[in-house]
C-alpha cells in the first residue's frame, strides 16, 4: 500500500500577492502593505524579476523601527527574510520545512522561472500527517500527533496533582512520624496528645502543628525548602513544557529536545531527589528522630514520576494504523 504524497500544485496557491523590488525603501512597502492589505510582500530584483525572498510587517517592526533606523532610507534588501522558492513539484513537506526553519508564514512559487504565487505554512499543515506514518510505538490509533497530545496532557496534570500539589497541601507526605519523637528537631515542648506528624512539601504538619522547614534550626532544612521550591517550579514549568510540545506536535512544529525532554525531565529529578534529601536530613540530625516513610506519599511519587516520563516519552507508546496497514500489507504480500 503505498501512501500518497503531495505537492504545492496540490495546494491553494494564493495568487493575490504583492511584489516589492529589493531597491525599494522600508516605508515603501509599508505603503503597499497597507495599500493591497497584506502583512507580506514577495522581493523581486531587475526586469526579469528574480525572487530574493520575502519582507513581512514583523520584520519591519523589529528589524527596522524597534532598532530606530530610517525607514525612508532603509532598503527592503536589508531587511527581508531570504527563502529559496518552491516549484509546483516541489513536496508539501519540504515547503513546510522551509518555512518552519526559518519561522516565516509563506514561501513564494514559481514556475519556468516565474512568480506565481505564494504558499502558506498554513496551508500545508493538513497535508503533512497523510506524509509522516508514525511507525514506533505500543498502540496504534488513526492520529497519533491527537493522541500524544491528549495522553501527554492527561498524564502531567495528574503526575502534577500527584507528586505536587497534593503534598504541597498536606494531603499526604514523605515521610511521617509521632510528635514526641519529633521534639527537640522541632524545638518544642510537650503538649497535649502525641499527634502524628507529615513531612509535606514545604513543612511538618499534624493536629494542632504547622512548621515550614526555613523555621527549623539545622541548615539542612533550609536546602529541603530551596529545593521543594525548585521542585514546585520546575513541575509547572515542566507541566507547561509537556502541554506545549505535544501540542506544537499536532501543527507540525518543531520544538527543540530541551523543551521536549531536559525541561520536564528536571521535575521527575527534583521529585527523586526530595526523598534523598529527607533520608540525608534525618540521618545527620543528632539526636536521629524516629521517622517512617509514607507509604501513599511514596507510591503517589513513584506514580508521578512514572506519568511524567510516559508524557515526556509519549512517541513510543502510539503508532499510526496506517502504518500498521501498510505493515500487514508487506507480510502478506
Amino acid at each position: 500500500m503505498a501512501l500518497k504524497e503531495y505537492f504545492v500544485r496540490d495546494l491553494v496557491i494564493d495568487d493575490e500577492y504583492g511584489v516589492i523590488d529589493s531597491k525599494a525603501t522600508i516605508q515603501e512597502a509599508a505603503k503597499k502593505m497597507k495599500e493591497l492589505g497584506v502583512p507580506d510582500l514577495v522581493v523581486i530584483e531587475g526586469e526579469e524579476q528574480i525572487v530574493l525572498g520575502v519582507i513581512a510587517d514583523f520584520d519591519i517592526v523589529q528589524n527596522v523601527v524597534a532598532e530606530g533606523k530610517d525607514v525612508k532610507t532603509e532598503k527592503v534588501i536589508s531587511t527581508m527574510y531570504k527563502i529559496i522558492p518552491v516549484n509546483l513539484d516541489t513536496p508539501v513537506t519540504e515547503a513546510f520545512t522551509r518555512m518552519r526553519d526559518l519561522n516565516v508564514n509563506i514561501v513564494p512559487v514559481v514556475e519556468n522561472g516565474k512568480l506565481v504565487g505564494v504558499s502558506s505554512i498554513h496551508d500545508c499543515w493538513s497535508y503533512i500527517p497523510d506524509q509522516d506514518v508514525d511507525e514506533i510505538g505500543l498502540i496504534p490509533v488513526k492520529n497519533t500527533r491527537v493522541a500524544e497530545f491528549w495522553f501527554a496532557s492527561v498524564c502531567a496534570i495528574i503526575g502534577f496533582t500527584l507528586g505536587i500539589i497534593l503534598p504541597l497541601a498536606g494531603i499526604f507526605g514523605f515521610f511521617t512520624g509521632k510528635y514526641s519523637d519529633l521534639m527537640s528537631l522541632l524545638g518544642m515542648g510537650p503538649i497535649v496528645g502525641d499527634p502524628t506528624l507529615f513531612f509535606t512539601l514545604f513543612d511538618v504538619r499534624g493536629v494542632g502543628i504547622l512548621m515550614p522547614f526555613f523555621n527549623l534550626n539545622d541548615p539542612i532544612w533550609l536546602v529541603i525548602g530551596i529545593f521543594s521550591i525548585l521542585t514546585l517550579i520546575s513541575g509547572i514549568i515542566g507541566l507547561f513544557a509537556i502541554i506545549y510540545t505535544s501540542f506544537s506536535d499536532t501543527r507540525n512544529l518543531q520544538t527543540g529536545w530541551k523543551v521536549r525532554a531536559i525541561i520536564p525531565g528536571l521535575a521527575v529529578f527534583f521529585m527523586a531527589f526530595e526523598w534523598i534529601l529527607f533520608g540525608i536530613a534525618f540521618a545527620i540530625t543528632t539526636p536521629p528522630p524516629i521517622v517512617t516513610i509514607d507509604p501513599l506519599g511514596l507510591t503517589m511519587s513513584i506514580i508521578s514520576m512514572i506519568l511524567f516520563l510516559l508524557a515526556i516519552y509519549r512517541d513510543y507508546i502510539f503508532r499510526s494504523e496506517e502504518g500498521s496497514k501498510v505493515k500487514t500489507s508487506e507480510v502478506s504480500g
